[in-house]
This record gives C-alpha cells, structure tokens and sequence, in this order.
C-alpha cells in the first residue's frame, strides 16, 4: 500500500548554507536544532527534496536533521576541486557536521548516500551512533558472501540488467552532451522515478513502487538535474566507480560494519535484488532485521515516508527526548 500525501513545495524548509576548509559551499536543510542529530544522504538521482516527506516529522520526533545537497548537486554549487565522488562526500559531510557543532550523529541512507555511509562508518567509526539504510551498497565481501550462500557481485548485476552504470561512468562528458536541453535531461531523470527501458532490448523495469511518482512527483526530483552543470557534476558518481582514479581517497568499503544497523528493504525495486537483505546479515555485526517493506522501493524515504521516519524513532528511542517517560 502507497502512502499518498500533498506534494511539498521546493520551499518547505530554508535552505542554509556553510563554506567549508577547502572552499567548498554546501546547501542543506536543518530542522529541530538541538535534537538528536540525524544526517540524511541522497542518492541518484536524488537531492534533499527526497527527504521532504520525512524532515518535518523526524525533527517533531527529537531530531536535528540534516539534509545537504553533494557538492555540485541540487542547491550546492561546484566546488572549485571539480566534480565530487562518494568518498569526497564523506569528508566534506564530516566536515558540516563538526561545523554545525556534532561530533557524533546517526545515518540515513540510501543508493550512493548508502556508499558515503559504508565510508564514513568504517572511516569515522567513533563518530556514528547508528544508522538505518534502506535499499543500499552493501560492502565488498565476496569471499565471505560466496561461504554465506549468497555470492555474487552487486556492479555486475546491475550490468546485467542496465547500460545507466556505463553509460554515465565511462565518457561522463560525452553521455552529458547527448542531451540538448535542460527538458531532455529532466525527462530523462524522470525515467528512474517512473520506470524505463533499463537496457536497449530489454523489459521496462522499476526502481520505485508503481505509481508511487506522478507526473508531479517525477518532475520535483528532476528539475535539479535539469542544469547541464548539475547533471554532469552528479555523473561524476558513476565515473569514480569505473575510474577508481577519481575518488579523493581509498574508499574504504571492504570491511564488515561495526555500528548498529537496521536495514530496510523496499520490495518493488527491480534494479538492486532482494539478495542484498542476505548479504546485509553477512557485512553487519549488529544488524537490525533487515525487513521486507512492500508498496515501495529504491526511494522508500519518499514512497513509504512513515515507515522510514518510524524506523528511525524505533532506532533511537533510548536517545530521542522523553525516552522512559
């Protein structure tokens, strides 16, 4: 079952911003200062907008969410080290944090937000309370996964069943040219919201629950990456994945989780398989779940909004204001 709501406004929550060491300005919404602090990292092609359904609710809960937009995505304009990368991310998302006065705080994350989490959580482990990940990058554990049953590899799967890796990451330049205009590139992120042809040949498949984007809904997240810049700084995601040269630093992403997780699975999505749930009782040492979530998919934060915001308060309760009241 969907959870139908009012679509919000690009102007629901102000956007602040912060300049960071190395010159860096990142946008990001904050709502419920002084709460628990709760950082929320998107994915692709996603901004903050994708936690729209969920910031107002966590910050009523006792949260301090903070929502920001990767450098060049969304509201964050360039930085002037180029395009960003995951690892990049993690760096600068710790650096916000430290900014904003946090020096420990829970995760939120999804998609490539869910491959700045694995670095961030083996990299920064003391600065982690815990985390909820939902339809995620789980870590590089082939040997371990092939003795649990569940081998394989996550990138090649996806190959299988789409170009989208390949063709943002290998001539990121050239795959931005290809769209005239800021419509052309809309529609095109539109594509991952609704369902598309994945593979020329191949079957329309979903990343999200059917009919849980409208027209509506589809075009909020993807007017961001109508703007040739943003569209060609968020590729760089892709590229860093088939050029191991472009990411800021060793991702470390090859190790088994220390910090408690509770792991979601959103049941309609036909690009990341529902293999990831046994790989997840593998890499993470205090697993929470994972749990099966029907009526949604890949963007589950947006698509079953009260299950994830509920997750989150379950998570936390012992250190959410009036806990044992």
């Amino acid at each position: 079952m969907t959870e139908p709501a009012a679509l919000p406004d690009a102007n629901s929550f102000a956007v602040q911003r912060a300049r960071l060491s190395d010159g860096t300005e990142l946008a990001f919404v904050r709502e419920g200062k002084g709460g628990v602090p709760l950082l929320m990292l998107h994915g692709w092609p996603s901004t903050k907008r994708i936690f729209y359904r969920n910031i107002g609710p966590l910050a009523a809960a006792g949260f301090e969410v903070i929502a920001p937009d990767a450098s060049g995505w969304g509201d964050s304009p360039a930085s002037p080290h180029g395009y960003p990368d995951p690892v990049r991310s993690t760096f600068q998302f710790a650096e916000l944090m430290a900014s904003l006065g946090h020096d420990r705080w829970v995760l939120a994350a999804f998609d490539f937000g869910s491959f700045t989490a694995l670095d961030m959580t083996t990299r920064f482990p003391a600065r982690i309370i815990r985390q909820l990940l939902w339809n995620p990058m789980v870590p590089l554990l082939p040997e371990a996964y092939d003795r649990a049953g569940c081998g394989g590899n996550l990138m090649q799967e996806n190959l299988s069943l789409s170009s989208h890796i390949t063709d943002h990451g290998a001539d990121p330049d050239a795959f931005a040219a290809r769209f005239a205009d800021d419509a052309a590139r809309a529609a095109y992120v539109r594509g991952f919201y609704q369902g598309r042809v994945w593979r020329t040949g191949g079957p329309r498949l979903n990343l999200a629950g059917e009919g849980n984007f409208d027209d509506s809904a589809a075009a909020f997240h993807a007017a961001p990456f109508a703007s040739a810049e943003t569209f060609r700084a968020s590729i760089n995601y892709y590229a860093a994945l088939l050029h191991p040269d472009k990411f800021f630093a060793e991702p470390m992403i090859t190790l088994k989780v220390g910090a408690e997780t509770m792991f979601l699975y959103g049941t309609a999505d036909q690009i990341i398989g529902p293999i990831v749930t046994r790989r997840a009782e593998v890499a993470y040492e205090r697993l929470v779940g994972p749990f099966l979530v029907d009526g949604g998919g890949h963007f589950l934060c947006w698509e079953r909004p009260a299950v994830v915001n509920g997750a989150l308060r379950c998570l936390c309760r012992d250190i959410l204001p009036g806990h044992g009241s």
